[in-house]
């Protein structure tokens, strides 16, 4: 099988269509020291890595005391950008910072302003945290953001992720690394089912956008799962990937039983981790602090990290508190504006984490006054849609590639939510149960996929033209 490339979208952004496995079996760990050829880069919902390509190995990126940097991202009114935890630590420090709209210097005369948020009377805050941004890559409706009268289109926020990656890989290489590989979900979070093309469309042009903007040339993009499969050990027979992430789940069926390897089945669902999180909030959780007396549409925006940070940027918010009243509204108020928000849903988090090990846990948060004990026979069968939905990805994978789950010989996973695996594993009856096996004793991390990515030979050539 060739190596082989596509050339689409802007006519520089590269998609691949075939899987270059001139890269597997290659020693790319060797010590010799060259000059990069560019970088792979796995953009998560939650968090995200990077990683160098040079001729004879491939390198992951340290990023301060960590390999990955978590995705969130940092707005100033300044025009301050940041991303990772250093964006979760100043907007702590300063996220309560507000600004009148009578001192505004964007509403000098009042009524004659752009910004959107002015409000007689009102006032607006002088940062947002924004995370879960990867949402909305291919969401037709959704353009961006607006905050100080300025538009952020959804690939301007990426880029500031994807820029902070790029500096910490120029930084460890020594020089501007000017190509990048981008894994993509195979399906993204936020399509639209009855248009997918589109969906699909829009989502790569945004990473385009994005990685142009933070400063790479050449942008070519692989499926999360396919880079699962070239990063790891060649064996023969039949191999299967999953990856499971904050918002979407892949899996991909390698078969090299004829002689060289091909990908032969790709599938992916939009279930990742933080839906398993809102599923615990709107079952257990909620309940548990009287939130579900909240209307609905109030009730649902709580569910998840993501959606509860637009409730914080949208100025209407605090007055319709005020309205309703009552035990839950004050504690709304409480989550959203005393400093709350980020670690709630760390707690929640953990306590999903803990029931992958544990037949139950008690999640404490004494800001709020929580205090519950979740039981994980419960919550398997509360997510049982997602794992369904989950299953039938990977019976889709198999059954594209003519392949029984009895004929999988090994599994890599790239797993960012610990919980799912032991639910995956006893939803799925007989699909892929070995691949399930292999995954819960050999689970991976965004740094593997993008060391992968950086590795596929997918580094791609100058657009033609250009010698």
């Amino acid at each position: 099988m060739s190596d082989q490339i596509l050339q689409t979208l802007s006519g520089e952004a590269l998609v691949s269509t075939d899987v270059p496995y001139s890269a597997i079996g290659c020693d790319i760990y060797s010590p010799s020291v060259t000059a990069p050829l560019g970088c792979g880069i796995d953009f998560g919902t939650s968090n995200s890595a990077v990683s160098i390509a040079y001729a004879d190995r491939v390198e992951v990126v340290p990023i301060g005391q960590a390999r990955t940097l978590p995705s969130f991202i940092y707005l100033h009114r300044s025009g301050r950008r940041a991303a990772g935890d250093a964006a979760v630590r100043t907007f702590l420090k300063s996220g309560h910072a507000k600004t009148d709209c009578w001192k505004c210097p964007l509403a000098p005369y009042g009524w004659d302003t752009d910004c959107r948020q002015y409000r007689k009377g009102g006032g607006c805050s002088d940062a947002r945290l924004l995370a879960g941004v990867k949402h909305e890559l291919a969401k037709l409706g959704f353009a961006g953001t607006n905050s100080w009268a300025t538009d952020f289109s959804v690939g301007a926020l990426v880029s500031v992720v994807l820029k902070r990656l790029k500096d910490e890989a120029d930084k460890a290489a020594g020089e501007s690394t000017t190509s990048v590989v981008l894994g993509h979900p195979v399906v993204f979070a936020g399509a639209d089912p009855e248009n997918r093309a589109a969906s699909d469309a829009e989502a790569f042009k945004r990473l385009e956008q994005a990685a142009h903007e933070a400063g790479f040339i050449h942008v070519a993009f692989l499926p999360e799962p396919t880079a699962a499969v070239i990063g790891t050990p060649m064996r023969h027979g039949v191999e299967v990937a999953v990856d499971f992430g904050g918002g979407t789940f892949d899996v991909a069926v390698m078969d090299s039983r004829n002689g060289e390897p091909r990908i032969a089945g790709l599938s992916g669902v939009a279930i990742g981790g933080e839906i398993l999180d809102g599923v615990l909030l709107e079952t257990s959780v909620g309940p548990a602090l009287g939130l579900d007396a909240l209307p609905y549409w109030l009730f649902n925006e709580l569910r998840t990290a993501s959606s509860v940070r637009l409730l914080m940027a949208d100025p209407g918010i605090p007055s319709i508190l005020a309205r309703l009243g009552g035990p839950a509204s004050e504690l709304v108020h409480s989550l959203l504006y005393e400093g709350h928000a980020y670690d709630f849903y760390k707690a929640i988090e953990a306590a999903k984490i803990s029931l992958s090990s544990n037949d139950t846990t008690e999640l404490r948060f004494a800001p709020l006054g929580l205090q519950v004990t979740l039981r994980r026979s419960a919550f398997e069968s509360m997510i049982r849609p997602e794992l369904d939905l989950v299953r039938k990805a990977i019976d889709s994978a198999l059954a594209e590639a003519s392949v029984t789950p009895k004929k999988s010989t090994a599994c890599c996973s790239r797993v960012g939510r610990p919980t799912f695996l032991r639910f995956a594993r006893t939803s799925s009856d007989c699909s892929a149960q070995s691949a399930w096996n292999s995954a819960t004793h050999s689970p991976r991390s965004c740094t593997d996929w993008a060391s992968a990515l950086s590795s596929c030979g997918l580094i791609p050539s100058p657009p033609r033209g250009e010698g």
